[in-house]
C-alpha cells in the first residue's frame, strides 16, 4: 500500500487532549490604579480570571483546562492568546492593555509539551511600537489521554528573572532581528468548476497564512524597555473573476521577527462566492523544510515554483462529503489545481518599516523557463490482472483511469477559460501550458467483472493486457525527484538493516555486532555514491535553478558526507559492550537521512489511479511521481519504474475522508491491481518496455517504440503462459488484535492468489491461532517467461478475519507474501525445497495487527489450462507437511502469581474479583480469583503449572499472552487489559547435560583451589 508522506495517518485520527493552563501572575503592567483581569483563549474557546483591583502586579495562580477531541494536526493550528485587560463596568468594555500569542504546537514541541513558569511578554496589538505593557508568568502543557503533567526539575535561573525565563522555544535568541517576509504569488491554472453554470464565477482568492503569532522582539533602549511588535500573519490577493488560469503578479508583505514562532506556512486557494468563500485547495509549507539555521544555513526561502494542490474529486456539487479534504485534513484524492509562488525573507533593523497591516503590491511577472524549461513528460501503464473487487462493484461494467495533473482526466479535467482576457491582463505576458489537446489513451475498456466464489471478483483479462499512456507538459524539476530517490534507496537499506540488527538483539544472537558493522560500512559505501553522483550533477539537465535548489543540495552534501564519515568511524567502536549503544547511534543517522528526503518544492504532481463504475469514481490509489520517474543512472530511478507492482485501492470515503486506513471504511479495499508503470520524458520513451514481463508478442507499436511520437500500444498479446500449483501452508498467527468483548477473536484466514481465494478452518477464542494447515490452489495460469516468474512470482495477499455469529466477519489484518517456485526442470530437494516457514507482520490500516507464520509453493504443472477456472472442491482439512511443519518438544509452564496493582475502573465499575489468564500456544493457564482487590490484591494460590507442546526453533515459538479479566455476578466477566510477551526465551531454562556439568564442577572445584593458595601465599 501506498503511504503519503506529508502527513502521519496517527496525526489524522481523532484523540483526546488537555491543554492545561496556569495563571500565576503578572508584573509591570503599564498604567496606574488598574484592575487586570487575564483572558486565556484557545482556538473559540474563552476563560477569564477573577479581577485583582488596584494593582499593575496582580497574583492570581488560577488553573484552567481546555479539553479537545479531534486530530493532532488540527489542534496543532489553534491559537493560544493570553490578554490582559482593565476591568471595568457594565456600560464600557474593558480595555486591552497587552496579549500574547503563541500556536499549541510550539507549546507540543517543547521537553514534555510544556512551558513551566516562563514569562510571556505581553504587548499591545493596536501599538506595535510601543514597548513592552508587562509580563505574565504562566505553565501551559498539553497532554495526551491517560498522561499526566510532569513536574520538571528545579531550574538554576532565579525564577523572578524576566529576561532569563521568557516564553520562548529552546534555541530561540531574545534579542531577535525584524523581517520581511515576502510572498509573491503569480499566477494559477487547472482549477475545477466550481459551480453549476459553464460560466462559473470563479474566483481565485489566494490566501497566505503564517499562523496568528506572537513572536517577541527585544531590543534595548536608553529607558531600559522592552519593545515589542506582533502581527496577525494573513493576507489574501485580488479576485480575479470568469477564470480557470488567473494570473495575479502580486506579493504580499509581512513584517515579523526572526525566527518567527510559528511553525508553518498555510497556503489556500479558494473561490469567492457571495454567501460563503469555497476553499479549492490548501497547502503547508513547514519552515524547517525552507530554511536552515546552522553555520551554513540560510533564511526561508521558496520557489519561484509551483505548488500542487490536493482535495475533494473535481466533480461539482453543491453538498461536497469530500469538502474537508481541500482544507489540507487528509490524503487528497484528487488533483485540483497548481499554483506558481515565491518566498524571500528579508532581515531588517529599521523599526519605522513596520506596517501592522498585510502589504499586497503588485510585482513583475517572471520568465517561468528560466526557472524550469518545460519538458514533454509519457506515463505508460500496463494492467496485468484486476482482482480482489468488492462484490457491490460487481454488477456493472468497470474501468480504470489513470491521470498525472489534469492530463488523462477523462471525466472531470481541464477547464477551458470562455471569457476574453481583460485588458488589465493581456499584456501578462505568460506561457500558460495546458493540455487541452488528446495527448492521451488513459483509460481501460469497461469490462463486467466475473468471480469464482462470491467473495471477490476479478476482470477476466486473460491474454490481452490493456495499457494506458498519457503525454503532459510539465516543468523539468526532476533533479529534485532524482536527489530524493537516491537519499531514499539509503534510508530503505539503513532500515532495513537495522531492523534485522535490532532482531539479532531480541534474540540476543552475537551475529548482532557483525551485522551492524555490515549495515555501518554499506552507509558509508552509499553516501559516497551519493556524494559522487551529486556533484557530477551539478550543470546537467533538470537541475533546480531557485535559490532553495542550491541550498538544499549543498545541505543534503553537507549532512550525507558527514553521516557517511560517522559510519565509517561509528563501525571501528562497534564492541560486545558497546554494541546497544551503537544501535541507538545509528538510529539518528536514520532520523538525519529520512528529514531530506522530501523536496518541500514539488517537482510533478501525483499519479492517481482510479476505478470508475457507472460513470463515478468509485476506489482510487494515489502514487508519488518520484516513485515512478525513470532515469539512466539506477539509483536516481524511481522505486517502481519499470516494475510490476501490487496496488491496493480504496473508497475516498465521505465519514473519514481521505483519512486512509481509520476506521473499518479505510481497511477494506475495493480492488487489488497489478501494474507495470513507467514515467519519463518523451525523449527517453524507447525504455518504457524494459522492465515489463516477457512473453508478449512484439506488436507492429513494440517495433517503433524508439520513434517519440509513435503511439505505444493500447493492449499488450501473452503468448507465453504456464499453469502452477500453489501450495499454502498456514501454520500459525501471533499477537493478533482482539476484535471481541473478551479481549480475543476467532481468526481465520483468507489466502488470495490471482483469481482464486482458500479459506483456513476458524479457530475460536484466541490472539495466537495455530492452523497447521496446508491450502492447495490447482492450476493457477500465470503469463511472462518461466524465468521472470521465477524471479518476479505473483504477489500472494493474506487477510485475517474474526468470525462473527451474527453479521459480517471482522477484518483483522492483511499482509503480501511472495511464494518459492519450482519449475518442471528442477528437483524438488534441498536446501531449497521444502521452504522453512517465514514470519509476515500484518497491519490493519497504519496499525501493527500481528504477525503470520507460514510460507508458500509455486510449483509448476505438466498440464496447460485453457480456461481460467480452477478446481474448486473442498477436500479434507490437509495439515502441513512434516519437512515443513516445526518439530515440538514437551515443556512445562510454571507461572508465580503475585498479585494486581493499580487496577483502573472498568465501564465506571471497580475491579472487584480479578483473575488473570495466560494463554500460549492455545493452551490457558488460570489464576485463582482474588475475592476483593481492595483488602488484598495478591493471588491465594500463587504457583501454578502447565504441560504443553513448543517449537523448538526459537524463531517459531508463539508469544504469551497476558490477560487480566474481572469475574462478576451471574458469570459474567469483563476484559480489563492484555499484555503480549513476543519473546519467551529469556524465560527458557534449559537443563545442563551430564559432561556441561562435571565440566562447571571442575571449573568451580578449580577456582576454589586458585583463592586457597592465593590464601595461603
Amino acid at each position: 500500500m501506498k503511504s503519503l508522506p506529508s502527513v502521519t495517518n496517527s496525526a489524522l485520527k481523532a484523540q483526546d487532549f488537555q491543554l492545561c493552563l496556569t495563571v500565576i501572575e503578572a508584573r509591570q503592567l503599564a498604567g496606574l490604579n488598574m484592575d487586570p483581569v487575564v483572558c486565556v483563549q484557545v482556538g473559540e474557546q474563552r476563560k477569564y480570571t477573577s479581577v485583582k483591583e488596584s494593582t499593575n502586579c496582580p497574583y492570581y495562580n488560577e488553573y484552567f483546562v481546555f479539553d479537545f477531541h479531534m486530530p493532532p494536526v488540527m489542534l496543532f493550528d489553534k491559537i493560544i492568546t493570553l490578554s490582559v485587560l482593565q476591568s471595568r463596568n457594565i456600560l464600557r468594555s474593558d480595555k486591552m492593555l497587552g496579549s500574547f500569542k503563541l500556536d499549541v504546537a510550539t507549546v507540543w514541541a517543547q521537553p514534555d509539551h510544556q512551558f513551566y513558569h516562563k514569562w510571556a511578554l505581553l504587548t499591545d496589538p493596536d501599538d506595535i511600537a510601543g514597548g513592552p505593557k508587562g509580563y505574565l508568568k504562566c505553565d501551559i502543557s498539553v497532554i495526551g489521554k491517560g498522561d499526566t503533567v510532569k513536574v520538571p526539575q528545579k531550574s538554576e535561573k532565579d525564577e523572578d528573572d524576566i529576561e532569563a525565563n521568557l516564553l520562548l522555544p529552546d534555541g530561540v535568541p531574545v534579542e531577535r532581528q525584524r523581517a520581511r517576509f515576502i510572498v509573491r504569488v503569480y499566477r494559477a491554472d487547472g482549477l475545477p468548476k466550481m459551480n453549476s453554470s459553464i460560466v462559473a464565477n470563479v474566483k481565485k482568492a489566494f490566501t497566505g497564512e503564517f499562523k496568528d503569532l506572537v513572536d517577541p522582539y527585544v531590543q534595548k533602549s536608553r529607558e531600559d524597555l522592552t519593545s515589542h511588535f506582533e502581527i496577525i500573519f494573513q493576507g489574501k490577493t485580488s479576485v480575479k473573476k470568469h477564470s480557470y488560469a488567473p494570473v495575479w503578479n502580486e506579493q504580499l508583505v509581512f513584517t515579523e521577527m526572526f525566527p518567527p514562532l510559528c511553525q508553518r506556512i498555510k497556503i489556500q486557494l479558494r473561490d469567492n462566492d457571495p454567501v460563503n468563500n469555497t476553499v479549492i485547495g490548501t497547502h503547508f509549507i513547514d519552515l524547517k523544510t525552507i530554511s536552515n539555521d546552522g553555520e551554513k544555513g540560510f533564511l526561508p526561502t521558496f520557489g519561484p515554483t509551483f505548488i500542487h494542490l490536493y482535495g475533494s474529486t473535481r466533480d461539482y456539487s453543491l453538498i461536497d462529503e469530500h469538502s474537508n479534504l481541500n482544507t489540507g485534513l487528509g490524503e487528497g484524492v484528487s488533483y485540483r489545481a497548481r499554483l506558481l509562488v515565491a518566498i524571500r525573507t528579508e532581515i531588517t533593523d529599521n523599526i519605522d518599516l513596520a506596517p501592522s497591516e498585510v502589504e499586497v503590491e503588485p510585482t513583475f511577472p517572471i520568465n517561468e523557463t528560466a526557472y524550469g524549461k518545460n519538458e514533454e513528460f509519457f506515463m505508460f501503464t500496463t494492467v496485468l490482472d484486476v482482482t480482489m473487487i468488492d462484490k457491490k462493484l460487481g454488477d456493472k461494467p468497470i474501468y480504470l483511469e489513470i491521470s498525472i495533473g489534469n492530463a488523462g482526466n477523462t471525466i472531470d479535467g481541464h477547464n477551458q477559460t470562455t471569457r476574453e482576457l481583460s485588458d488589465s491582463d493581456s499584456d501578462d505576458n505568460i506561457e500558460v501550458v495546458t493540455t487541452t489537446e488528446a495527448t492521451w489513451q488513459s483509460t481501460t475498456p469497461p469490462v463486467k467483472p466475473m468471480t469464482n466464489d462470491r467473495l471477490y471478483y476479478y476482470l477476466p483479462y486473460w491474454d490481452n493486457k490493456p495499457c494506458m499512456h498519457v503525454r503532459s507538459i510539465w516543468p523539468d524539476y526532476r533533479r529534485r525527484m532524482y536527489n530524493s530517490n537516491i537519499i531514499a534507496k539509503i534510508v530503505d537499506k539503513l532500515e532495513e538493516g537495522l531492523s534485522e540488527v535490532h532482531n539479532l538483539m531480541d534474540l540476543e544472537d552475537p551475529g548482532g555486532e557483525r551485522k551492524l558493522r555490515v549495515v555501518l560500512d554499506e552507509v558509508h559505501t552509499s553516501c559516497a555514491r551519493y556524494t559522487s553522483i551529486a556533484k557530477g550533477n551539478g550543470s546537467s539537465a533538470g537541475m533546480g535553478k531557485t535559490k532553495l535548489d542550491k541550498e538544499r543540495m549543498k545541505l543534503c552534501l553537507r549532512e550525507i558526507e558527514q553521516i557517511g564519515n560517522m559510519a565509517r568511524n561509528l563501525k571501528a567502536l562497534v564492541t560486545k559492550h558497546s554494541f546497544k549503544e551503537r544501535y541507538k547511534t545509528a538510529q539518528t543517522y536514520l532520523q538525519k537521512l529520512r528529514f531530506l528526503i522530501e523536496d518541500p518544492q514539488h517537482a510533478m504532481p501525483d499519479v492517481f489511479m482510479w476505478v470508475i463504475s457507472n460513470g463515478k469514481r468509485v476506489a482510487y490509489q494515489r502514487i508519488l511521481a518520484r516513485d515512478l520517474i525513470y532515469s539512466i543512472v539506477d539509483e536516481e530511478c524511481g522505486r517502481d519504474c519499470a516494475k510490476v507492482q501490487t496496488l491496493f485501492l480504496k473508497v475516498p470515503t465521505a465519514k473519514l475522508p481521505g483519512k486512509k486506513g481509520i476506521g473499518p471504511s479505510g481497511w477494506s479495499i475495493q480492488a487489488k491491481l497489478q501494474v507495470y508503470m513507467w514515467l519519463g520524458l518523451l525523449k527517453h520513451k524507447k525504455n518504457f518496455v524494459n522492465g515489463l514481463p516477457k512473453g508478449y508478442e512484439v506488436s507492429h507499436e513494440l517495433r517503433n517504440v524508439e520513434r517519440p511520437r509513435a503511439m505505444p500500444p493500447s493492449t499488450i498479446h501473452y503468448v507465453e503462459k504456464h499453469t502452477f500449483q500453489m501450495r499454502a501452508h498456514m501454520y500459525q498467527a501471533r499477537s493478533l488484535i482482539g476484535s471481541d468483548a473478551s479481549g480475543l477473536s476467532d481468526p481465520f484466514a483468507r489466502v488470495i492468489v490471482n483469481e482464486y481465494c482458500k479459506t483456513t478452518q476458524v479457530i475460536d477464542e484466541t490472539l495466537s491461532p495455530t492452523w497447521d494447515e496446508l491450502l492447495v490452489f490447482e492450476e493457477i495460469l500465470i503469463y511472462g517467461t518461466k524465468q521472470e516468474i521465477k524471479s518476479e512470482p505473483p504477489a500472494i495477499i493474506i487477510e485475517i478475519f474474526d468470525q462473527d455469529k451474527v453479521g459480517k466477519s471482522e477484518f483483522i489484518g492483511r499482509t503480501i507474501a511472495r511464494p518459492h517456485v519450482k519449475l518442471l526442470e528442477e528437483t524438488y530437494s534441498k536446501p531449497e525445497f521444502p521452504p522453512s516457514l517465514e514470519w509476515y507482520e500484518l497491519t490493519r490500516g497504519p496499525d501493527h495487527a500481528g504477525e503470520l507464520l507460514a510460507t508458500f509453493e509455486l510449483l509448476q504443472a505438466k498440464l496447460v489450462a485453457e480456461s481460467g477456472i480452477g478446481d474448486s472442491d473442498i477436500g479434507p482439512i490437509l495439515p502441513v507437511p512434516r519437512g515443513i511443519r516445526p518439530t515440538l518438544a514437551k515443556y512445562r509452564i510454571e507461572v508465580l502469581f503475585w498479585g494486581l496493582r493499580d487496577l483502573k475502573r472498568i465501564h465506571l465499575l471497580t475491579v472487584d474479583k480479578p483473575r488473570v489468564d495466560i494463554e500460549c500456544a492455545g493452551h490457558i493457564l488460570y489464576s485463582s480469583v482474588i475475592q476483593n482487590a481492595k483488602k488484598n490484591p495478591n493471588f491465594g494460590t500463587p504457583v501454578k503449572f502447565l504441560e504443553l507442546e513448543l517449537p523448538e526453533q526459537e524463531l517459531y515459538r508463539p508469544p504469551l499472552t497476558i490477560r487480566a479479566v474481572d469475574c462478576r455476578s451471574f458469570g459474567r466477566y469483563t476484559l480489563v487489559g492484555t499484555h503480549m510477551i513476543n519473546s519467551i526465551h529469556k524465560y527458557m531454562y534449559i537443563p545442563m547435560t551430564k559432561r556441561e556439568r562435571e565440566a562447571e564442577e571442575r571449573k568451580k572445584s578449580l577456582q576454589q583451589l586458585q583463592s586457597k593458595y592465593r590464601y595461603l601465599q
